[in-house]
Formats: C-alpha cells, structure tokens, sequence
C-alpha cells in the first residue's frame, strides 16, 4: 500500500514537473470570445459573446496562476420576441406581448480566479465576481443591476516570440450571470493573445 501511495505521488509530481506551463513573467490578456445562449435566456437571445482583458499572475514557477478579468459581454436577439412571454417578465418596463426588435442586453463583468495547468500547456481555469448591467435603462434586460456571475474552463496554450514571452490561448468555458429564472447563461470559444509583462 505505502508503495502505491508512493508510486502515485512520484508520477503526479513528475507530471507537473515535466508537464507544466513554467513561466514566471505576468502576462495581459486580449480576448474575443464568440457563444451561444443557453437556458431560459435562449429563447430571446440565441446570440452571445464577449471581448476580454485579464491580467495573469504566474505563482512562481508554480502551474498556478491567479486573473483578474473584466470586459463586454453581449446578448442579441435575431428577430422580434415577446419580452413578457419569453422571458418570463424579466424586462421591467415591457408588458407581455409587446414586441421588440433586434436588441442587446449589455453587461461588464469583473472576475478573479485562477488558471492552473495540468499537462503541456493544457489548463483549467474557474473565475468568480460581480456582473454589472450596463444598458439603456438600470431594469431593462435583468431582474438586478448587479448580479453574481460565474465561469469555468478549459484551454491550450501556444507560446509565441522570442523564449515564448507571449502567447496565444484557445479554449472553451460556461459563463452565468445569476439572475431569477435561471439568468444569462453562454457556452463560448475563447480565443486571446497574451502580451508577456
């Protein structure tokens, strides 16, 4: 048993040892995420997105890093939807059955998290904070102003330049901005580049 123990605990470390994206420089990070809507928010807007900035904080030499991100995040709807009937009501301001067209509800999330890879430049990723309504009018589009929001992920990265001071990450992550009724909820591509600090 204390060999297995032990054999375990030697391959995960050599894992990390060989394996882990080593970098101890800070990086900025410009993202364009395209998505879909999913959930209940859906139905009124298919369409989802989001551009991003993200400062990274290697640990060390450690694979763990600590971000912090902010940005746009956009919802948009492809044709005429009830607000009412669609989205149970979350549009304040809008009677049932009333018709609107071609709009976007629009909101600035701010996140910190961490960015940990588990193999050759392959990572997992999980950010948290504060999601903020930034639309024509404070109630339209959302039951809050500001809502909790939340976002997991995975992804690759490609070092680019000179000993690989910048780079490029590739990946997918699930975004919700918790709201009553289920909230606005995306799965997206996540493409960026990452300038080395």
């Amino acid at each position: 048993m204390k060999k297995t123990v032990l054999l375990f605990i030697i391959s995960i470390s050599t894992v990390f040892g060989a394996y882990a994206q080593r970098t101890t420089l800070p990086q900025f990070s410009v993202g364009f995420n395209p998505g879909v809507a999913v959930g209940s928010v859906s139905s009124v807007y298919p369409v989802a997105g989001e551009l991003s900035l993200r400062l990274v904080y290697p640990l060390s030499t450690s694979p763990v890093s600590i971000t912090f991100t902010t940005g746009y995040t956009f919802y948009t709807s492809s044709s005429a939807y009830s607000v009412g009937a669609d989205f149970g009501g979350v549009g304040v301001g809008y009677s049932s059955g009333d018709d609107y067209y071609g709009s976007t509800a629009s909101f600035i999330p701010v996140m910190a998290g961490v960015k940990v890879y588990v193999a050759r430049r392959v990572f997992i990723e999980g950010e948290a904070g504060a999601s903020f309504n930034v639309n024509s009018y404070p109630g339209d589009y959302t039951g809050k102003t500001t809502a909790f929001i939340y976002s997991p992920g995975v992804g690759y990265t490609i070092p680019l330049g000179y000993r690989g001071r910048n780079s490029a990450d590739f990946g997918l992550f699930y975004e919700n901005r918790v709201e009553p009724g289920g909230g606005y909820t995306q799965i997206a591509a996540h493409v960026a580049y990452n300038f080395g600090l």
